[in-house]
């Protein structure tokens, strides 16, 4: 089992199709439009609103494939599996019709690519969590499904329920637009009425619609209810980039050294130093999306700060680009950059180009990622050939000031006039105001370094910001997360005492939910995005 823990409900909406006719998509969207819901829908069959609607952005697209006796997708396993990514080659998951599952379906979904699902179904069970298949697929089980609760004789009045919906946990919920669109609320009303399904016009439904309460009524008014209280919903892969966050395998996401390596760092050449830290990350799991970040709520909020700080479109440098993750994160429907990563570590970027490769629906402009020496690569950079770079937590690593203050000068002489550094790096004064906080509030201070984290040389503001206004280069902005910063470093830290607190621990989510919604301000933490712009 995945431990991410869920001390709040986690809503996701997912639907299987149930080759329900394009009348009733339309009719079923509607109603997820008027609440804002982005829905999960597993695809029977072609439609040209599903279609349109994942070309748009607008759903994710995901697979429902029939391995039933006599099922109009294909007598085999592999001929269902052929046919369903043959209809929908983009599609990022898939739910069995009837929750049919095996090791042999399983295998075979991961083998096209798939890296979770959602084919279980438990019905009203508390606190769900995400499951680890065998078959490597992450699996989202259904907490709540139209047609099941009718067979266990549900209410569907959504105060009698609604108390189970609110307690902890994930709440992936599946609804199916032809239940949806007559208001079923009984197995015999389905079955009456599923062999009409694709043929159904607008006319049809209106005058099939059952009165009273059924599915139709449960659903709107369950989203208006979740939507006052302040709840979203998220998709399936939005869930399975959190449950990536979990390390992976022995690697992990850190490596302690011990006392006489540290020493022998901070004591050896810039040579010894880099080659240290380039066996360090070549340690590290490649495939695990948040292998160089411990702290993967901060990384998201990152690569969110770096996204809106982005020109407008051209061709962006990520230097030291580790296993590629914010580089892939910031090309996911965006057709208006082109993302160059390079990184020292070989095993990071293979396992970048695996990452990038495994990316359901593909990406439309893929990354590309080379290995090598990131500071020699941006000196053999054309001057004016690039409208973006990106450094994230990587002048920290560099072994002295002169090479930090080397590898901005020429950032400003590879960027076109109107280019920017994304320079999201350790800022010395937001540090120091954290633990001054801390020690305030009886918690001792965040070393500076330490033998799990042996290189950082942070920024004085006032300083970094003063060379690269000699450089030539005009600071347009300095974004920071001083609120996730003090929720997870101060208060979950004061809140969980005597135990250590967790970067994986449920308030941090909460605190980077929190940051998401409130300005990017700068003063407390360990990070800040400066965006410094070319004239």
């Amino acid at each position: 089992m995945l431990t991410s823990e869920y001390n709040s409900p986690v809503f996701v909406l997912t639907s299987d199709v149930d080759w329900a006719s394009e009348d009733c998509l339309q009719d079923f969207f509607g109603i997820l439009d008027r609440f804002g819901v982005k829905p999960v829908m597993m695809a029977t069959h072609r439609s040209a609103a599903i279609s349109r609607r994942a070309a748009e952005g607008r759903i994710e697209l995901g697979l429902h494939p029939n391995f039933l006796p006599g099922s109009t997708h294909g007598a085999t396993v592999a001929d269902v599996v052929r046919h369903m990514f043959d209809l929908f080659p983009d599609a990022t998951t898939f739910r069995s019709h009837s929750f049919v599952d095996s090791s042999p379906i399983a295998a075979a979904m991961a083998g096209r690519g798939l890296r979770y699902d959602s084919n279980l179904c438990l019905y009203l069970q508390p606190n769900l969590v995400p499951l680890r298949h065998q078959s490597g697929l992450v699996r989202f089980p259904v907490f709540w499904e139209d047609d099941v609760h009718a067979a266990h004789g549900g209410s569907w009045r959504v105060d009698d329920v609604i108390e189970r919906f609110l307690e902890p946990g994930l709440k992936v919920l599946n609804v199916h637009p032809l239940w949806v669109s007559l208001n079923i609320s009984d197995t015999a009303y389905y079955d009456r009425h599923k062999g009409d399904s694709q043929a159904l016009s607008t006319a049809d439904l209106a005058r099939l619609r059952r009165e009273g309460d059924g599915a139709r009524t449960f659903l709107v008014e369950l989203l208006r209810r979740l939507t006052e209280l302040g709840h979203r919903f998220s998709t399936l892969g939005d869930l399975h980039r959190l449950a990536s966050s979990l390390p992976r395998g022995d690697a992990g996401r850190e490596n302690v050294v011990s006392d006489a390596e540290y020493e022998c760092y901070w004591k050896g050449s810039a040579a010894d130093r880099q080659a240290l830290l380039k066996d360090l990350y070549n340690q590290r799991d490649a495939l695990d999306p948040y292998a160089t970040s411990r702290d993967f709520n901060a990384r998201e909020l990152e690569i969110e700060a770096i996204r809106r700080a982005l020109p407008p479109a051209g061709h962006v440098i990520d230097l030291g680009c580790g296993n590629g993750y914010t580089a892939i994160s910031l090309a996911r429907g965006n057709e208006r950059h082109t993302f160059t990563g390079i990184d020292f570590a070989d095993r990071l970027i293979d396992g970048a180009c695996r990452l990038a490769a495994s990316e359901r629906p593909p990406l439309a402009r893929p990354p590309e990622f080379i290995c090598g020496d990131a500071v020699a690569y941006l000196s053999q950079c054309a001057t004016g050939s690039a409208d973006a770079v990106i450094t994230e937590r990587f002048l920290l690593n560099l072994p002295g000031r002169d090479v930090q203050r080397a590898v901005i000068a020429d950032c400003f002489r590879v960027l076109r006039p109107g280019g920017r550094l994304l320079m999201c790096e350790a800022s010395d004064d937001a540090f120091n105001a954290l633990n001054r906080l801390r020690v305030a509030t009886g918690l001792p201070a965040i070393p500076g370094t330490s033998t799990d984290n042996v290189s950082a040389m942070r920024f004085d503001d006032a300083e970094v910001e003063g060379f690269a206004r000699e450089v030539g280069f005009r600071l347009a902005d300095k974004l920071g997360f001083s609120s996730y910063f003090v929720i997870s470093r101060v208060l979950h830290p004061l809140l969980v005492s005597p135990l250590s607190p967790r970067f994986g621990a449920p308030i941090n989510r909460l605190a980077r939910i929190i940051q998401s919604h409130l300005p990017f301000a700068p003063g407390f933490g360990s990070n800040v995005l400066w965006v410094l712009e070319k004239p």
